[in-house]
């Protein structure tokens, strides 16, 4: 697997540039591009690993909405910026699920990005200097931790399976 490293640090590089109103804003591309992806995967997959998708991806979209509410209560009249910026969690994604040759696979890279979110929302936690943002995206993190290991003990239970005799 190979995560073009330079990228993402070009990516941490302009987050720490940014103000309340475009980490947000960041927050919502991130949240939309991820939604889109899993719901991609789920079609891909079948069975536990394709609900557990599609539950994701409907996560997202609650995040989405949280994040645009806070949004527009911190900013009224200013709509949030498109982010050319890939999202970070999503990086591993793009490449390397399409090489993906199964389900195990396919959840061992959903697994790092949901570890990589986590790690994403406790650093826009530390960089923001609004309580309510910082709070929105110190809860994102605890929701991000908590899909990882639902999605842990799903690739543990695939693992066995697979790795039954």
């Amino acid at each position: 697997m190979a995560i073009e490293v330079d990228i993402i640090h070009d990516v941490e590089v302009l987050l720490r540039n940014l103000n309340g109103h475009e980490l947000l804003s960041y927050a919502i591309c991130n949240e939309e591009c991820g939604a889109e992806t899993y719901e991609w995967l789920a079609g891909k997959t079948q069975g536990a690993v394709s609900e557990e998708l599609r539950r994701l991806a409907k996560e997202k979209r609650k995040h989405v909405v949280q994040i645009r509410q806070l949004f527009e209560e911190l900013y009224p009249g200013l709509e949030p910026l498109d982010f050319n910026a890939p999202p970070l969690d999503a990086l591993p994604l793009c490449c390397e699920l399409m090489k993906a040759k199964n389900a195990e696979d396919a959840l061992a890279m959903v697994l790092l990005s949901e570890s990589i979110a986590r790690d994403v929302y406790k650093k826009l936690q530390r960089m923001s200097k609004d309580e309510k943002v910082a709070g929105l995206f110190a809860r994102l993190a605890e929701i991000k931790e908590d899909s990882y290991r639902r999605l842990f003990k799903l690739y543990e239970s695939l693992a066995q399976e697979s790795n039954t005799f």
